[in-house]
Parts: C-alpha cells; structure tokens; sequence
C-alpha cells in the first residue's frame, strides 16, 4: 500500500495499481462520460502505458468496483488495496474455517504466505481484483445457500477466462442450482454497465469490442503461467493450438470430473476442489497474480481442511509453484507445477473412492 500511495505521482517508477487505475477507476468514469470503455485504447493514464481493454473483467465487476472509482485515485488505490487484503484473509478463513488453535495459527501463516508471495504482491500492486476472486470462490465452497453461494459465484467470475471453466465445472458438479443464481446475479449487475455501454457506442459495436479485446489477451506472452506459454516455450508459437490444447485439457478434467462417483462430484471435496482451480488457471490465458487462488486458496485446504498422505504431493507442488510465479523463469516451472497439481489431485480423489468403497465391501456383505 506504501509503495502504491507514494507512486502514484509518479508511475512510471512503478506500475502503482495499473489495472485497477486503467480498467476500473478510469474505465467507470469514461463510461459515465459517454466512452467505450472495451474499445482496445480506451485510455490512457498519463505516464503510464497505454491501458488494455476491460474485457477480461465481466460488467458485472465494474459495478460492484463503482465505490472505489467514486474516490480521487490516491485514496481509491488505498482502499483498495486494503480491502483486497481484508479479502484474501477472509477468503483463506471461510475456506479453511479454523477451530483448533493449531489451525488458526496456521491459516494465518497461509495468509502471510499468500499476500507476501502466493500471487499476493502483484494482485496488490497492481490492482487485479484476485482477492475478490479467492473470497468469492470460498463462498462458493462453503456457503450451504444457494443464493449465497451464486454471489460467491459471481465474484469468482469476475475475469471471463475463470468464469467460463469454472461454470462449466459447477454443471458437472452438481452446481446447477448455484450457477443458475450466480448467472441471473451476473446478468442483473451487468444490466446498468452494458446498458451504458450500448447508450454509448450501439449494440453491435459493444459485442464487436468486447469479443475483439478479449481475443487480444489471449496472443500476450508476457507474465503467463497457464498452458499456453508452455507450449510456446517448447516450441509452439501457433496461439491457435495453445487454445486447442487448452480446451482439450477442460475437456479431459470434465469427462473425469463426470465418471466420478456423485457423493465425489462436489466442490467442497479438496481433491476436486484443486483439480479445478489448477486447471481452470492452465486452460486459457492466466498471469502470475492468478496464482493467488492456488497460494490462499488449494495450499491452505490440504494444509487444514484435508491433513492426508495422499493430497501431499498436490499440497508441496501448489507451494512451489505458488512460489516461484514470483520468478522470471514462471512460463516453465509454475504451468508444470499446475499440471502436477492437477495429476495428483485427480489421482488422489481416486483413491478416496477406491478406499470408500473398499470400506462399504465389508458392510454390504454383512447386510447381505
């Protein structure tokens, strides 16, 4: 927060809230003025350089971020910064919901861990809404009202290329009651930005900018830690196949996802709760601060919630990749460690069945 407040007269010496500045703060009040604010140039912050389109975040999020653009930006990047912090400790506590005094102190030191490396330092810098995001998808996991766990679901979605999968997800997991309300709350929030948006630049040309920008991220190279750069690091520069490969490895944990035993298929079980954030973030465009939902959100489950053997290798590779997204050297080791995340938590929800079943062998014989 320091560095934010103290840069923001000056940003070129460090990107002080970027995103936030460009894509929320200033994307709001261009959109009162009468701008497109999905148009790829639709500011430009002085000394800063020249801002990506607002397409990665949903409409939906701009309303919900209003507050903070009713503020002047040094007190706006402030209080956001702070309330993302607030976030991810309430998110890492709803998620690992501590009642030992073992596991209290240890959700704090996950939630050190995530705001000083898991992803927390970028979010905060440079204003990503990834906080929102992790305290969000805890609501989605815990929440037992569908209403309630519908708005998780709507701050989870913030950014398309998390909502997408992890929609796609709920539905194979039994979700549909939470997905449906997460839609309609998206679609009502969404209601007052896109009808500002068509006021402004005409239905056709919302749709135009809105499908153009988002396909620009997906040939940015910079910062990635999904699959893609991957594959561009070994030799495949074709965007074209890192999206194919992309989709193929959504499709593949979906088909697994749905020959799972039905009281497995759900999202509070940590094995499936992992196979899905890791490979949400591996299927199509992710940056290093997205690691923040897999150093607050899957290091902490295994850590308190699921304590077993088997969910040890998912727990050590969640870390270390969490870890070393901080580095230049992330478009190699932090996508294989996601890909690790994701082999062995998919093996280990396999051994609980098998170990379930194997325990109800004895009872169904007896009853027999």
């Amino acid at each position: 927060m320091y560095q934010e407040i103290a840069a923001y007269r000056h940003p070129t010496v460090i990107l002080a809230g970027q995103d936030f500045w460009n894509n929320t703060w200033l994307a709001l009040r261009e959109l009162l003025s009468g701008a497109n604010i999905y148009a790829p140039t639709h500011a430009i912050v002085p000394g800063i350089e020249p801002a990506w389109p607002a397409s990665p975040h949903v409409p939906a999020s701009l309303l919900w971020q209003a507050p903070f653009s009713a503020m002047p930006i040094p007190i706006a990047l402030f209080a956001f910064t702070l309330a993302s912090i607030l976030a991810i400790w309430a998110g890492i506590f709803v998620l690992t919901r501590p009642a030992a005094p073992w596991a209290v102190v240890g959700t704090a030191a996950c939630g050190a861990f995530a705001i000083g490396i898991g992803g927390g330092p970028e979010t905060l810098l440079l204003g990503q809404p990834t906080g929102f995001m992790l305290l969000g998808l805890a609501i989605l996991v815990r929440a037992r009202r569908a209403w309630l766990a519908g708005l998780g679901f709507m701050l989870a979605a913030t950014t398309l290329q998390t909502g997408l999968p992890l929609a796609l997800a709920l539905l194979v997991l039994n979700g549909w009651p939470v997905l449906w309300r997460g839609m309609s709350l998206i679609l009502g929030c969404s209601a007052l930005p896109v009808g500002l948006e068509v006021a402004n630049s005409g239905l056709s040309h919302l749709v135009t900018s809105f499908t153009a920008s988002a396909a620009v991220h997906l040939g940015r190279q910079s910062n990635r830690i999904d699959l893609g750069v991957l594959l561009r690091a070994l030799g495949v520069s074709a965007v074209d196949l890192q999206v194919a490969a992309g989709i193929a490895l959504l499709c593949g944990c979906l088909a697994y996802l749905a020959r799972l035993p039905r009281e497995a298929r759900r999202m509070d079980n940590p094995a499936v709760l992992c196979l899905v954030v890791s490979v949400t973030l591996l299927c199509t465009y992710h940056q290093y601060y997205d690691m923040l939902l897999v150093g607050a959100g899957l290091a902490p489950v295994v850590l308190i919630v699921d304590r077993s053997w088997r969910m040890l290798p998912c727990f050590g590779l969640a870390v270390v990749g969490a870890t070393l997204a901080a580095y230049d050297f992330r478009d190699v080791t932090t996508p294989l460690c996601l890909i690790g995340v994701a082999a062995a938590s998919a093996v280990a929800v396999r051994m609980a069945t098998r170990r379930d079943v194997a325990a109800e062998i004895p009872t169904l014989i007896l009853a027999g």
